[in-house]
C-alpha cells in the first residue's frame, strides 16, 4: 500500500510556527524590561536586627573571657554559688512570665 500526502491532514500546520511567535516580544515590552531594576528596602526591624547581629558577633570574646575567669575561680575553690540570688531570679522570672 502506498501512502501519499494529499494535504488533507498535513503533518505540520501551515503558516507561522507558534513557537516563533511566542519568542518575539514587542519592542516597547523589551525596552520596559530593560529599564526595570530590582530594588530592596529594609524595614526598621531588619535594620535593628542587623545592628543586634553585629553586636552579638563581638560578644563571644567577652563571654569567653568571663567564662575563663569563672573556670579559674571554680578550679581554685574561690567560686561560691549564691543560692539566694539564683532563687530570687528564678522566682522573679516565673512570676513575670506567667
Amino acid at each position: 500500500m502506498k501512502i501519499e500526502n494529499n494535504g488533507i491532514n498535513p503533518l505540520a500546520p501551515q503558516g507561522t510556527d507558534p513557537i516563533q511567535r511566542a519568542d518575539r516580544k514587542p519592542a516597547n515590552e523589551i525596552n520596559s524590561l530593560a529599564q526595570r531594576r530590582d530594588s530592596v528596602a529594609l524595614s526598621a526591624d531588619a535594620r535593628l536586627l542587623a545592628k543586634a547581629r553585629a553586636a552579638a558577633d563581638s560578644a563571644p570574646e567577652l563571654e569567653n573571657e568571663r567564662l575563663n575567669q569563672i573556670r579559674q575561680r571554680i578550679e581554685s575553690g574561690d567560686y561560691t554559688v549564691q543560692v539566694e540570688e539564683i532563687a530570687r531570679k528564678l522566682a522573679a522570672r516565673a512570676y513575670f512570665n506567667t
